[in-house]
């Protein structure tokens, strides 16, 4: 070979390198960018025509503060076709998020969403009972001045972003406050507070007897090994073993991918492979919530039961809790592990059905003895974890209570950026903080207030309410 052509083949060989490093590295920033659109566009989507909030407030404010890269990818906002679309630079990562009434929004991941039942529209339901001074009902247990004290400073020096604050006591509501935007009548996110919602439908179908949470829980991916024999209580308390990352900063890690670039949000998990035997090592998964929201949608269906109006018909519409919506992926399941949308108001009635153990005017919505059930330490947690719960407890090697303040009996939901339902049986109370505290730790910061709503409220008469 002479010098000339092997000059040209050195020469296409670097060309052909070259190519494949660009596809190489162009399929990797799509890949990348695709998770911030897809978060992008959700969440304006769901803010903007679910929660019924100003779109240019939505753009401007709900996605500072949390990653420059954020900043680039661009969103485009349909306020007639009620969808949102995201890309990133030179349209790398493009994702589109569509408004389905009763549904909220979904990312059409692949460009496909499966279609879903319509769902009739849901009349208010009756307002809460109040005791507050002014209605001449008031609890003679509660200090009214000392909590009007606390709530009233918490928004005049709001620099953890609160959003709505309520406190309910003996079924009735007490005093609730809102950032200017907010109201009572806006549904307001969850994150992983929808762990709890998730956990309250398994027990709502354990109820109506049409699952046993001590039985396998059914995945057809474990029919042929060992994780065949992981149980509902196993992937309730999270000590299921499987692999899941739940890395937020890691933009491909498996918990982004799942919520923000797959179709179905509880196949991720079902294909991942068991590090532990059941109940060896406690693992925090949003994905193994979404396994469960998977699973109990082939055990509703294998049963006959009506997955997407379920629960509306057996927990939401029974307590009153009217504005709850639960939002799917593109295959139809509900994101349990993040995405539900209610009112403060409509949180507190769910915490408010844990107190009554369940039973909402005399119906019984979940099984006997499921608020002690979530709340029962799980032990590979050293006592931080119930069944997708989180506990007052303290544990092992000197591990103190997350409020050292406040009892070990306190149980909660709890979701990113503070997001928490607080659940004190001692004092037959509720209380519900809804905000978006970014870049800090928000539990410490909104401890001392939750302190001061506990101390305003004394002991009941008759004690427990359970």
């Amino acid at each position: 070979m002479d010098a000339r052509k092997a000059l040209q083949y050195a020469f296409l060989a670097a060309m052909v390198a070259v190519a494949a490093a660009i596809i190489y590295l162009g399929v990797r920033a799509d890949r990348l960018a695709r998770i911030g659109a897809g978060y992008k566009a959700k969440i304006a989507c769901s803010e903007i025509f679910l929660a019924r909030r100003d779109a240019d407030e939505v753009v401007a404010g709900e996605f500072g503060g949390i990653d420059p890269a954020l900043d680039k990818i661009r969103l485009r906002v349909d306020l007639d076709a009620q969808e949102t679309a995201a890309a990133g630079p030179f349209g790398f990562g493009r994702a589109r998020a569509i408004y389905r009434d009763g549904y909220g929004c979904t990312l059409a991941n692949g460009g496909r969403v499966r279609p879903l039942p319509a769902r009739a529209p849901v009349a208010a339901a009756a307002p809460w009972p109040t005791a507050r001074p002014v209605s001449g009902e008031a609890l003679a247990w509660i200090d009214y001045a000392a909590l009007d004290y606390a709530l009233t400073d918490a928004f005049e020096n709001n620099d953890l972003n609160h959003r709505a604050i309520l406190v309910a006591v003996d079924g009735k509501l007490v005093d609730e406050r809102y950032a200017e935007g907010f109201s009572e009548t806006t549904p307001l996110l969850s994150w992983s507070m929808a762990k709890s919602v998730t956990s309250t439908l398994v027990g709502a179908a354990a109820e109506r007897g049409l699952i046993d949470v001590n039985a396998p829980a059914p995945v057809p991916e474990w029919s042929g090994d060992a994780r065949k024999d992981i149980t509902w209580d196993d992937l309730l308390r999270m000590q299921s073993g499987l692999a899941f990352g739940e890395e937020y900063d890691a933009m491909r890690s498996d918990v982004n991918r799942m919520l923000f670039d797959m179709a179905d949000s509880g196949a991720l998990a079902a294909k991942n492979q068991a590090l532990h035997a059941p109940g060896e090592a406690w693992h925090y998964s949003s994905g193994t919530t979404n396994l469960i929201s998977k699973a109990l949608r082939a055990a509703l269906t294998q049963a006959g039961v009506d997955y997407h109006a379920f629960a509306r018909e057996a927990v939401f519409n029974p307590i009153g809790a009217t504005s709850f919506v639960m939002e799917p992926d593109a295959s139809g399941t509900f994101i349990g592990s993040s995405f539900v949308y209610a009112t403060a108001r409509d949180w507190a009635r769910l915490g408010q059905l844990y107190l009554q153990d369940g039973v909402w005017d005399g119906e019984r919505i979940l099984r006997q003895s499921w608020a002690d059930y979530v709340a029962t330490p799980t032990e590979a947690s050293n006592g931080e974890y119930g069944a997708h719960f989180w506990l007052n407890r303290a544990g092992a090697a000197g591990r103190e209570r997350y409020m050292k303040a406040l009892p070990e009996a306190v149980y909660f939901m709890s979701g990113h950026e503070g997001q928490y339902v607080f659940i004190f049986p001692s004092k037959r109370m509720v209380i519900v903080r809804l905000g978006m505290t970014r870049g800090r730790q928000p539990f410490p910061l909104v401890t001392p207030l939750i302190e001061d709503i506990y101390n305003a409220v004394g002991n009941p008469p008759n004690g427990d309410a359970r």
